[in-house]
């Protein structure tokens, strides 16, 4: 009788691995699917714009949550107007490969206006603030989708990654962990992320990360995305202060006088 229930206890053992690791690969797919229809998709998106909102580490805590006007245009040139916050009325247009790699800066008041536009570099602390690790070259929905489809296929190759999805109205939404990972080990920028893939547009619209204590980093959504709203947008209009609108549109770029700062400084 001993015997017999041994063996009933290996064959039960047997079936419930197998029915563990079928499910890991089923969910692995699944994740591998999700970003190979979001890769695609946002290989067909030029331009994006909406309200992004952000809560960063700062000071071993989440930060204060910013409300941001956003506006993306590939291969990389960002516009961001923050609508609340301590930092409410600041604007920030930074284009990769232009203007020295600063940030053109309009701050209302800012040297009694008689600066609309500023240049600074990238460590600021009118943009660092509230965030433990800020770089503009982290920012928009590109970077965030790349790193993270990287991060997965590393955490493939290594097998330290463990992933489960599942859905709701909004769209699928992705929890990757990746046990066995290090804070300083080079590919792997979170411990477990969660994101939702928006069910229309396929493109990752809510993420949240983890560090290797389970403690949140970061907590970023999209709302009101516009898809593909080009360069003359009424709404950017708008909002954008008029000398950095111009800078944003190059064919109607006039020469503004730069005032450079250094970050020490500011």
């Amino acid at each position: 009788m001993k015997n017999l229930f041994r063996i009933f206890f290996i064959i039960a053992c047997f079936i419930f691995s197998s029915s563990a690791n079928g499910m890991a690969i089923e969910g692995q797919e699944k994740l591998d699917a999700i970003l190979k229809e979001s890769l695609n998709a946002y290989n067909g998106v030029q331009d994006y714009q909406g309200v992004f909102y952000k809560q960063e580490e700062s000071g071993g805590k989440l930060g204060e949550k910013e409300k941001i006007f956003l506006k993306f245009e590939k291969p990389f040139k960002i516009y961001m107007h923050w609508l609340d916050s301590s930092k409410k009325g600041l604007q920030v247009l930074y284009e990769r490969g232009r203007h020295d790699g600063k940030l053109a800066i309009h701050k209302p008041g800012l040297l009694l206006g008689l600066a609309p536009v500023i240049f600074l570099d990238q460590s600021s602390p009118w943009v660092r603030e509230g965030s433990k690790a800020y770089d503009i070259e982290d920012a928009g929905i590109g970077t965030f989708l790349n790193d993270f489809a990287a991060m997965v296929e590393k955490g493939k190759k290594d097998g330290k990654i463990s992933s489960k999805i599942s859905q709701d109205d909004s769209g699928q939404i992705v929890e990757a962990s990746f046990p066995g990972s290090a804070a300083d080990e080079t590919g792997y920028f979170a411990y477990r992320v969660i994101a939702v893939f928006d069910a229309v547009n396929h493109l990752p619209v809510k993420m949240s990360l983890y560090d290797w204590n389970e403690k949140p980093t970061g907590i970023y959504e999209y709302k009101n995305l516009i898809l593909n709203a080009g360069r003359e947008n009424p709404e950017f209009k708008k909002l954008a202060q008029k000398q950095l609108y111009k800078l944003y549109l190059p064919q109607t770029e006039k020469p503004i006088k730069k005032l450079n700062f250094a970050s020490s400084r500011a």
